[in-house]
């Protein structure tokens, strides 16, 4: 893995584009940077050791103009959500050199 992920603490529930901000708007211990992953990256999350909730978290890909790509931490699923959806889980990552 190319990135840092974010701390369970700093985890929160949230429509997609309060994912966004709050991922962009993110400051750890003065580290910056923050972004939603991408499906991928959350599958690759999702087949390593993880401390994530056994439920559904965005991810940056989106399918369409009302649809995001999310992950479920139980089963491995992705599947699209619709946005405007308030019930799941963000957790940021960050690209490291």
């Amino acid at each position: 893995m190319n990135f840092e992920i974010a701390p369970k603490s700093t985890e929160i529930t949230a429509t997609w584009y309060e994912a966004k901000m709050y991922c962009f708007s993110l400051n750890i211990d003065g580290k910056i940077g923050w972004r939603l992953p991408s499906k991928d990256e959350l599958n690759e999350i999702y087949q390593s050791e993880n401390d994530f909730r056994k439920t559904f978290y965005w991810s940056s890909t989106e399918s369409n103009g009302n649809y995001a790509w999310v992950q479920h931490f139980n089963n491995g699923n992705q599947g699209n959500y619709n946005k405007g959806y308030g019930g799941s889980y963000v957790r940021a990552i960050r690209s490291i050199p």
